[in-house]
């Protein structure tokens, strides 16, 4: 039960930092505010998916942190901060402002880049934060 504490917390988060930055004409602007709110939601979407990458890849290397924790953090806030229904609706609205090529770059955009994010995230997950973690662990363990 503790664990959908968790993910509640960390939802509530999430959603929230997404709605301010969303609609933060400072990320991403262009003379169109349909194109700026969409940019937003891709630079946010992609922040998470790099963000996601680094976790799973840190998380999976270590059993110090609490799985309820690491649940909170990755389902909650990351869940939350980047939804595929924001991604849908920027799309959709995109489509119906009748540019349709941007429709399809922002599709493409947003799934290429994506998937790239959350590998580059794993890379420095496992390349660089654990083993930086674990160094600065092991100057404390006394053994």
């Amino acid at each position: 039960m503790r664990k959908y504490y968790f993910i509640a917390a960390g939802g509530a988060i999430g959603a929230l930092l997404r709605y301010e930055l969303k609609a933060s004409s400072a990320i991403f602007e262009t003379s169109s505010s349909l194109l700026s709110l969409s940019f937003n939601i891709l630079l946010i979407n992609l922040f998470g998916c790099l963000l996601l990458g680094i976790l799973n890849a840190v998380f999976s290397k270590t059993d110090r942190i609490n799985n309820d924790l690491k649940l909170g953090v990755t389902a909650g806030f990351v869940g939350a901060f980047t939804t595929f229904s924001t991604f849908c609706k920027e799309s959709l609205s995109i489509l119906d402002a009748g540019l349709i090529s941007t429709f399809f770059y922002y599709i493409a955009a947003s799934i290429i880049f994506g998937v790239a994010a959350v590998y580059l995230g794993h890379q420095i997950g496992h390349r660089v934060i654990h083993p930086l973690g674990k160094k600065i662990v092991s100057q404390f363990s006394y053994n």
